[in-house]
């Protein structure tokens, strides 16, 4: 973008300037002190109050910085912050602002604080949390008594030490967008809208303003990984994991490519919240799906991503188009009669997929839901020459019901299920299935043809295997060059298992366990912030590019 180009010279002047001046600001009111209501279960230390500095203030926004860690950081931190400051509130008010209002509309100007701008209070916060925003916010004090009474976001000042200038606008246009969604819906209902629409519309930012164009390192690549890694997710039962936020993202990308920016803005200024509101903006543009069947086609489009199947069943963003998830396989024997039977916990609009391949004969499925669900069984039957058959199933045909495929293994090859509950009583609904496959004679010219296809697989999963490996190699994932961040939450990563390996080896009893798990959990977290403090850096526990530059100097040499 032009503006980023523009301002790289004045951004390079401003770094050396900020190592011996303050932060200039028009304002009257730079250094002053004021105690603010944060969440303790977002707050590093637990705290439900902190005292915090006006640091910078704009025409627009007042960034006010908690007292205790800006004074614990060194001069050369403070200028870094300070130039990412800079840049943050320069790019945000003549760039991403305007679009956000343009297209979202506005947060309440002015709340009930009389002040236009809003407020952004760094803060340190657990590792896990960038940012977030508080509905009591925006109520008067004697509707809460924990209201700060103004348009507030909260950042996580590790953004400001870790993330490259580029990024930062995005962490604050998520937040803001939460604001104006508090005042758009709020006009209506009276309320918030709910969580995983919301996180949905400001998660899509980083699409809509560009800061996905470069796909290494961005949010989109992020939450690939973490579905990939984690693909178990419930919309309704939104608990903030990294696969909830992905299912999110990756849901709002596909509404927008197939039915436009219109179905988020609309169903934000419904009177209506949540599923309801989506059905209610696709009636307002036209269209006859509702959101069952979007949902139906969205998981469909996750495992197969193949637009030969029609264009609801794949993505065109360019940085999606190979994207796909790997269900779990459940392979049958190749000869004479087998059958099994199994089980999977559903959540509400959660992501179930499940594959079956291998056996000879006609295979039948039979499966079973709970009286008390109403449900949707979509299913994919792929055939030899790679064509692909799809059907859905639902509570019509009864609690209980019966999938025939004839000639499996042989013409029909794969088949896949991808249930989901939209209704239940209970909370986690149980799927109940079994599948068997009718024998076919094993003569000897049988088995060889049998035996050939079996290695014939076996080599294909081999070199699949290989593929990966090579893949994982080339990224620097395998015990090398850190090139991502980690972070708390992530599970079974190559590269957490190599940072894990450093720590034991390379750090004495940084990390006494000695655990290579690649769960980055508590253990791993104490283990780099005692890293951080013995060098000098800010004890987040977050492994970011400051540690990983560190890591990477002193444990590979460049």
């Amino acid at each position: 973008m032009s503006f980023r180009k523009n301002f790289l010279k004045f951004f390079i002047i401003f770094c050396f300037i900020a190592t011996s001046i303050p932060l200039l600001s028009f304002a009257q009111t730079i250094g002053q002190q004021t105690v603010f209501f944060v969440g303790p279960e977002y707050d590093y230390y637990s705290r439900n109050q902190v005292s915090a500095v006006l640091v910078y203030q704009t025409n627009k926004l007042n960034f006010y910085i908690d007292t205790s860690w800006w004074n614990s950081l060194t001069q050369s931190l403070q200028a870094q912050a300070n130039a990412q400051l800079f840049y943050l509130a320069s790019y945000f008010e003549n760039y991403d602002y305007p679009k956000l209002v343009a297209t979202f509309g506005s947060e309440a100007i002015p709340g009930y604080d009389g002040d236009s701008r809003i407020y952004i209070l760094i803060h340190p916060m657990q590792s896990t949390y960038l940012g977030y925003t508080r509905f009591e916010d925006v109520l008067p004090a004697s509707a809460s008594n924990f209201s700060n009474q103004h348009e507030m976001v909260y950042l996580n000042p590790q953004i400001l030490l870790d993330q490259p200038a580029q990024q930062l606008g995005y962490y604050l246009s998520h937040e803001v967008l939460h604001l104006i969604s508090f005042n758009q819906k709020g006009v209506f209902v009276n309320s918030e809208d709910e969580r995983w629409l919301s996180e949905a519309r400001s998660d899509y930012l980083s699409t809509f303003l560009g800061y996905n164009n470069v796909y290494s390192g961005s949010i989109l690549e992020q939450r690939v990984n973490a579905i990939r890694q984690n693909s178990n997710f419930s919309l309704l039962n939104f608990t903030g994991s990294g696969s909830d936020y992905a299912a999110a993202h990756l849901l709002a990308e596909y509404l927008v490519e197939k039915y436009g920016i219109d179905i988020l803005v609309d169903s934000l200024h419904s009177k209506l919240t949540g599923i309801a509101s989506i059905n209610d903006a696709l009636a307002k543009n036209g269209y006859s799906e509702d959101f069952n069947t979007i949902f139906k086609n969205w998981l469909i489009a996750m495992v197969f991503n193949d637009c030969q199947m029609g264009d609801k069943y794949c993505f065109t963003h360019p940085n999606l188009k190979n994207f796909r998830i790997y269900p779990y396989t459940n392979y049958l024997p190749d000869y004479g009669a087998s059958s099994m039977t199994a089980s999977n916990y559903l959540n509400l609009y959660g992501g179930t997929w499940i594959k079956i391949t291998g056996g000879k004969g006609d295979l039948t499925l039979t499966y079973e839901f709970p009286s008390d669900a109403k449900f949707y069984l979509p299913t994919v039957i792929v055939d030899q020459d790679n064509k692909k058959t799809i059907a859905t199933y639902s509570v019509a045909d009864g609690f209980r019901g019966t999938i025939k495929v004839p000639d499996f293994g042989r013409s029909n090859t794969t088949l896949y299920l991808m249930p989901f509950v939209v209704n239940n009583s209970t909370g986690a609904t149980l799927f109940k299935w079994e599948v068997t496959v009718g024998s076919i004679a094993s003569n000897p010219l049988n088995l060889a043809e049998i035996l050939t296809e079996r290695i014939n697989q076996l080599k294909a999963q081999v070199a699949s295997l290989m593929a990966q490996l090579q893949a994982l190699q080339q990224t620097g994932a395998i015990c090398a060059r850190f090139q991502n961040d980690l972070y708390y939450g992530l599970m079974n990563n190559s590269e957490v298992k190599c940072l894990q390996k450093m720590l034991f080896e390379k750090e004495t009893g940084i990390y006494p366990s000695g655990l290579i798990t690649g769960n980055y959990l508590s253990l791993t977290q104490e283990a780099v912030r005692q890293y951080q403090q013995k060098y000098g850096l800010p004890a987040t526990g977050y492994f970011g590019p400051l540690t990983r530059a560190l890591a990477n100097q002193q444990w590979f040499g460049y």
